[in-house]
Protein backbone atom coordinates (compact mmCIF):
# COMPACT_ATOMS: atom_id res chain seq x y z
CA UNK A 1 0.00 0.00 0.00
CA UNK A 2 1.14 3.34 -0.74
CA UNK A 3 1.93 5.86 2.24
CA UNK A 4 -0.11 8.77 2.75
CA UNK A 5 1.27 12.09 4.39
CA UNK A 6 0.10 15.91 4.19
CA UNK A 7 2.62 18.46 2.61
CA UNK A 8 2.11 22.35 2.87
CA UNK A 9 2.56 23.89 -0.81
CA UNK A 10 2.17 26.14 -2.93
CA UNK A 11 0.89 25.49 -6.66
CA UNK A 12 3.04 27.21 -8.72
CA UNK A 13 2.53 25.59 -12.19
CA UNK A 14 -0.54 23.64 -13.75
CA UNK A 15 -0.39 21.61 -16.77
CA UNK A 16 -3.04 19.49 -18.21
CA UNK A 17 -2.41 15.83 -18.45
CA UNK A 18 -4.90 13.75 -20.77
CA UNK A 19 -8.87 14.83 -21.02
CA UNK A 20 -9.46 15.19 -17.24
CA UNK A 21 -6.06 15.00 -15.46
CA UNK A 22 -3.48 17.47 -14.56
CA UNK A 23 -0.09 17.60 -13.27
CA UNK A 24 0.51 19.99 -10.50
CA UNK A 25 4.46 21.75 -9.80
CA UNK A 26 3.40 22.56 -5.85
CA UNK A 27 6.33 24.76 -3.93
CA UNK A 28 6.77 22.58 -0.55
CA UNK A 29 9.25 23.06 2.49
CA UNK A 30 11.21 19.93 0.46
CA UNK A 31 11.69 22.27 -2.69
CA UNK A 32 9.62 21.30 -5.61
CA UNK A 33 7.50 18.84 -5.98
CA UNK A 34 5.42 17.28 -9.61
CA UNK A 35 2.24 16.00 -7.93
CA UNK A 36 -0.84 14.37 -10.44
CA UNK A 37 -4.77 15.06 -9.34
CA UNK A 38 -7.20 13.13 -11.29
CA UNK A 39 -10.35 14.06 -12.96
CA UNK A 40 -9.94 18.03 -12.27
CA UNK A 41 -11.01 18.95 -15.26
CA UNK A 42 -14.29 17.09 -15.51
CA UNK A 43 -17.67 18.86 -14.84
CA UNK A 44 -18.14 18.97 -11.53
CA UNK A 45 -15.30 17.85 -10.12
CA UNK A 46 -14.39 18.25 -6.50
CA UNK A 47 -10.91 19.43 -6.39
CA UNK A 48 -10.84 22.29 -9.47
CA UNK A 49 -11.57 25.23 -7.46
CA UNK A 50 -9.05 24.04 -5.44
CA UNK A 51 -6.57 23.59 -7.98
CA UNK A 52 -5.31 26.82 -9.03
CA UNK A 53 -2.21 28.60 -9.58
CA UNK A 54 -0.93 30.23 -6.42
CA UNK A 55 -3.16 28.14 -3.73
CA UNK A 56 -1.79 27.57 -0.66
CA UNK A 57 -2.87 24.31 0.73
CA UNK A 58 -2.06 21.12 2.71
CA UNK A 59 -2.08 18.65 0.02
CA UNK A 60 -2.81 14.68 1.35
CA UNK A 61 -0.54 12.81 -1.19
CA UNK A 62 -0.52 9.02 -1.84
CA UNK A 63 2.18 8.16 -4.47
CA UNK A 64 2.61 11.03 -6.42
CA UNK A 65 -1.20 11.78 -6.33
CA UNK A 66 -2.81 14.11 -4.33
CA UNK A 67 -5.96 12.69 -2.89
CA UNK A 68 -7.25 15.57 -0.74
CA UNK A 69 -6.50 19.77 -0.59
CA UNK A 70 -7.18 21.84 2.82
CA UNK A 71 -7.26 25.25 1.10
CA UNK A 72 -5.80 27.60 3.19
CA UNK A 73 -5.00 30.74 1.27
CA UNK A 74 -7.73 30.74 -2.11
CA UNK A 75 -5.67 33.66 -4.25
CA UNK A 76 -9.21 34.65 -6.41
CA UNK A 77 -8.73 38.23 -6.21
CA UNK A 78 -5.51 37.72 -7.59
CA UNK A 79 -7.12 37.56 -11.03
CA UNK A 80 -9.34 41.19 -10.37
CA UNK A 81 -5.81 43.23 -10.22
CA UNK A 82 -3.02 42.62 -13.21
CA UNK A 83 -0.31 43.71 -11.37
CA UNK A 84 -0.74 41.82 -8.14
CA UNK A 85 -1.34 38.93 -10.59
CA UNK A 86 1.90 39.66 -12.73
CA UNK A 87 3.82 39.96 -9.20
CA UNK A 88 2.26 36.44 -7.87
CA UNK A 89 3.42 34.79 -11.74
CA UNK A 90 7.10 36.31 -11.15
CA UNK A 91 6.81 34.80 -7.16
CA UNK A 92 6.05 31.61 -8.98
CA UNK A 93 8.78 32.15 -11.31
CA UNK A 94 11.46 32.47 -8.73
CA UNK A 95 10.07 29.59 -6.48
CA UNK A 96 10.03 27.51 -9.77
CA UNK A 97 14.00 28.20 -10.12
CA UNK A 98 15.27 27.74 -6.67
CA UNK A 99 17.52 24.73 -6.28
CA UNK A 100 18.70 25.30 -3.21
CA UNK A 101 16.89 22.38 -1.15
CA UNK A 102 17.85 23.24 2.32
CA UNK A 103 16.85 27.03 2.26
CA UNK A 104 13.01 25.80 0.44
CA UNK A 105 11.31 25.86 3.80
CA UNK A 106 12.61 29.48 4.63
CA UNK A 107 11.50 30.32 1.21
CA UNK A 108 8.29 28.44 1.52
CA UNK A 109 7.54 31.17 4.24
CA UNK A 110 8.04 33.76 2.68
CA UNK A 111 6.09 33.00 -0.15
CA UNK A 112 3.26 31.98 1.50
CA UNK A 113 3.20 35.25 3.20
CA UNK A 114 3.95 37.26 0.04
CA UNK A 115 1.14 35.11 -1.76
CA UNK A 116 -1.29 35.82 1.77
CA UNK A 117 -0.58 39.14 1.46
CA UNK A 118 -0.80 39.84 -2.33
CA UNK A 119 -4.29 37.47 -2.19
CA UNK A 120 -5.57 39.51 1.46
CA UNK A 121 -4.68 43.57 1.37
CA UNK A 122 -5.40 46.25 -0.10
CA UNK A 123 -1.82 47.12 0.64
CA UNK A 124 0.32 48.52 -2.40
CA UNK A 125 1.36 45.38 -4.01
CA UNK A 126 4.35 46.63 -4.72
CA UNK A 127 6.10 46.79 -0.91
CA UNK A 128 5.16 43.52 -0.97
CA UNK A 129 7.10 42.10 -3.71
CA UNK A 130 10.14 43.91 -3.28
CA UNK A 131 10.29 42.40 0.52
CA UNK A 132 9.68 38.75 -0.50
CA UNK A 133 12.38 39.24 -3.10
CA UNK A 134 14.63 40.85 -0.77
CA UNK A 135 14.16 38.02 1.60
CA UNK A 136 14.36 35.01 -1.36
CA UNK A 137 18.07 36.73 -1.78
CA UNK A 138 19.00 37.03 1.70
CA UNK A 139 18.35 33.27 1.92
CA UNK A 140 20.61 32.49 -0.97
CA UNK A 141 22.90 34.46 0.70
CA UNK A 142 23.25 37.39 -1.11
CA UNK A 143 22.53 41.14 0.53
CA UNK A 144 20.22 43.95 -1.46
CA UNK A 145 19.80 47.74 0.58
CA UNK A 146 16.45 48.69 -0.60
CA UNK A 147 16.08 52.56 -0.23
CA UNK A 148 12.63 54.05 -1.23
CA UNK A 149 9.90 56.00 0.60
CA UNK A 150 7.39 53.02 0.95
CA UNK A 151 4.36 55.08 1.85
CA UNK A 152 5.26 57.53 -1.33
CA UNK A 153 5.27 54.20 -3.55
CA UNK A 154 4.01 55.30 -6.88
CA UNK A 155 3.04 52.61 -9.95
CA UNK A 156 5.48 53.54 -12.25
CA UNK A 157 8.05 54.25 -9.58
CA UNK A 158 7.19 50.81 -7.91
CA UNK A 159 7.23 48.89 -11.76
CA UNK A 160 10.91 50.24 -12.19
CA UNK A 161 11.94 48.84 -8.62
CA UNK A 162 10.06 45.54 -9.46
CA UNK A 163 12.11 45.40 -12.86
CA UNK A 164 15.39 46.14 -10.97
CA UNK A 165 14.93 43.43 -8.23
CA UNK A 166 13.76 40.42 -10.93
CA UNK A 167 16.79 41.81 -12.85
CA UNK A 168 19.11 41.20 -9.49
CA UNK A 169 17.53 38.27 -8.83
CA UNK A 170 18.60 36.52 -12.07
CA UNK A 171 21.67 37.96 -12.29
CA UNK A 172 22.75 36.69 -8.25
CA UNK A 173 24.46 40.12 -7.93
CA UNK A 174 25.45 41.60 -4.89
CA UNK A 175 25.23 45.39 -5.42
CA UNK A 176 22.89 47.71 -4.17
CA UNK A 177 19.51 49.26 -5.16
CA UNK A 178 19.24 52.98 -4.06
CA UNK A 179 15.92 54.25 -5.08
CA UNK A 180 14.06 57.62 -3.71
CA UNK A 181 11.35 59.24 -4.91
CA UNK A 182 11.69 62.57 -5.98
CA UNK A 183 8.71 65.07 -5.37
CA UNK A 184 8.53 67.65 -7.83
CA UNK A 185 6.71 70.91 -6.75
CA UNK A 186 5.08 73.14 -9.23
CA UNK A 187 5.68 76.67 -8.54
Amino acid sequence: MRETFVELGIIIKVVRSGDYDARLAVFTADGLRWRTIKGIYRPKAKFAAASGLFTVAEFTISGQSITNINVLVAPYTLAKDLNRYYLACSIADALFHLEFVEQTPNALVTAINAITALATTEESCYPIFLDFYQQILEILGYHIELTYEREKLTHSTGKKLVQQMIEAYRNYVDYQINFVEKMYLDA
